[in-house]
C-alpha cells in the first residue's frame, strides 16, 4: 500500500516546534524526517530544492551540536516521544501557508 503524504498540512497545524531556535521550515523538514520520509520524499513533498534541504539540515546540527544528520533525527524522535511539545500560535506558522 502506497504511503499518502499530507506532511505540509500535518505540520502546519500542529503547533509543535522541536526547539525553539528553529524556524518553522526546519521543524517541518526533522518532524517530516522523523516520521519516516526520506530526504527525497522531503525536498518532493515540500517542493524544496536540494540545497535548501541540506542548508536546513546543517543549520540544526549546529544549533543542537549534533554531529550528523542520523544524530539529529534521533534527537527529534526523542522530543516527539517525549511530548516536549510547545504550542505556538497559528500566525507563527502564517508565512508558510
Amino acid at each position: 500500500m502506497k504511503r499518502k503524504h499530507n506532511l505540509i498540512s500535518i505540520s502546519r497545524n500542529s503547533g509543535f516546534q522541536l526547539d525553539p531556535s528553529f524556524s518553522s521550515d526546519e521543524s517541518i523538514v526533522l518532524r517530516a524526517l522523523a516520521d519516516g520520509r526520506t530526504d527525497r520524499q522531503v525536498c518532493r513533498d515540500l517542493r524544496m530544492d536540494p540545497n535548501t534541504f541540506l542548508r536546513l539540515m546543517r543549520e540544526m546540527r549546529i544549533k543542537i551540536g549534533a554531529a550528523d544528520n542520523v544524530s539529529l533525527v534521533a534527537w527529534a524522535i526523542r522530543r516527539i516521544q517525549g511530548g516536549d511539545q510547545r504550542i505556538y500560535k497559528p500566525e507563527d506558522f502564517a508565512r508558510l501557508a
